[in-house]
């Protein structure tokens, strides 16, 4: 009982800016984050934390990696966006989450051998190692469609980065655009298992 006050006794003494970095959890404070919080306006893109203008892409960054230490990755459309009809093929993600929200219009979504169409205000889930993809079903597609990573890799938000500014790529064009250390920390979380939506087909479905 003694030794039990004392240490006690001992953790009331020190000083309250020894626990100041952690929760009851031992887990680390966020609310100690010591970077600023920011505004990105609507025509900008913020990959890898810098500010930059999302005319003529593909998408934007809004939150990078680099604001939440790779916890955190928030994207969004861009006037290249939703102009063509299609989607990239089903993939996975291993080592994060996605979660897409419906801001605007309406788009294609497959999750493993599902095909939804989903609408404003609605909001999807996938967990990491779950096959999923999605599609613009529409030319010249108003809507908009944000994309939350959690948590992020590096390598995953440059291949984002790429992305927007070159749209789809093949095999070929991706190793321009990275270096096969780059691309191996990229297939080593992230695959490709499919084809893209079948438009045509899943519209079709839908309607039955």
């Amino acid at each position: 009982m003694e030794r039990r006050k004392f240490l006690l006794a001992t953790i009331l003494a020190m000083p309250f800016t020894a626990f100041a970095k952690f929760n009851l959890f031992g887990q680390a404070d966020a609310t100690k984050n010591p970077k600023k919080g920011f505004v990105v306006k609507a025509d900008e893109s913020r990959f890898f934390a810098k500010k930059t203008s999302a005319k003529d892409t593909y998408g934007r960054c809004m939150v990078s990696s680099v604001d939440t230490d790779n916890q955190l990755y928030i994207s969004a459309g861009s006037n290249l966006s939703n102009k063509e009809i299609g989607g990239p093929a089903l993939h996975i993600h291993y080592k994060d989450d996605e979660i897409f929200y419906v801001v605007s219009g309406e788009f294609l979504i497959q999750i493993e051998d599902e095909i939804s169409l989903i609408k404003k205000g609605d909001t999807v889930f996938i967990p990491r190692g779950t096959k999923h993809t999605f599609a613009n079903h529409i030319k010249d597609n108003p809507g908009e469609l944000l994309t939350i990573h959690q948590p992020i890799s590096t390598e995953l938000e440059k291949f984002y980065d790429v992305f927007c500014h070159n749209g789809y790529m093949n095999e070929a064009q991706m190793s321009k655009q990275f270096s096969p250390e780059e691309l191996k920390l990229l297939f080593a979380n992230n695959a490709f298992v499919g084809q893209p939506i079948d438009i045509e087909l899943a519209l079709k479905n839908l309607k039955k």
